[in-house]
C-alpha cells in the first residue's frame, strides 16, 4: 500500500538532493516521532481543558494520586517528582486550590505546607 508523501518525506528529500552523502532515514523516523508527540500533546491538552485543566495542574493531580494515600505530598516533593520548580508548584496548587481540588496543610512535624 502507498501512502502519499507528507512534511518528512518532503523535508528529506531536500536532505537528499543537497548532500546525497549523509543517510536521513534516522530523520524520518524523529520527525514522525516528533509530529506524533505534538499530535498527542494537542489531543491531551484539549481533554485537560475540558475539564478546567492546564498541563500543569493534572501534572500535580496524577503526582498526588500515584503517591497514594493520604493522597499529600510537599511541595518540595512534588516539585521533586515533577520536574518542576518549587515556585512552579506552588502556582499550580494555587489555582488547583483556587478551583478547590485541592486543599492545603500544615505538617504537624515541621509547620510547613502540605
Amino acid at each position: 500500500m502507498s501512502r502519499s508523501a507528507d512534511r518528512v518525506d518532503r523535508i528529506q528529500e531536500q536532505w537528499r538532493r543537497e548532500r546525497p552523502d549523509l543517510d536521513v532515514s534516522p530523520q524520518g523516523i524523529f520527525g514522525r516521532l516528533h509530529r506524533l508527540s505534538d499530535a498527542l500533546r494537542r489531543d491531551l491538552i484539549a481533554v485537560y481543558e475540558q475539564h478546567g485543566l492546564g498541563e500543569g495542574d493534572f501534572d500535580i493531580l496524577a503526582t498526588l494520586r500515584r503517591g497514594g494515600e493520604p493522597f499529600q505530598l510537599a511541595p518540595g516533593e512534588l516539585a521533586r517528582h515533577t520536574m518542576v520548580t518549587t515556585g512552579a508548584v506552588t502556582k499550580r496548587l494555587d489555582r488547583l486550590e483556587a478551583a478547590g481540588l485541592v486543599a492545603r496543610r500544615t505538617s504537624e512535624s515541621d509547620g510547613r505546607g502540605r
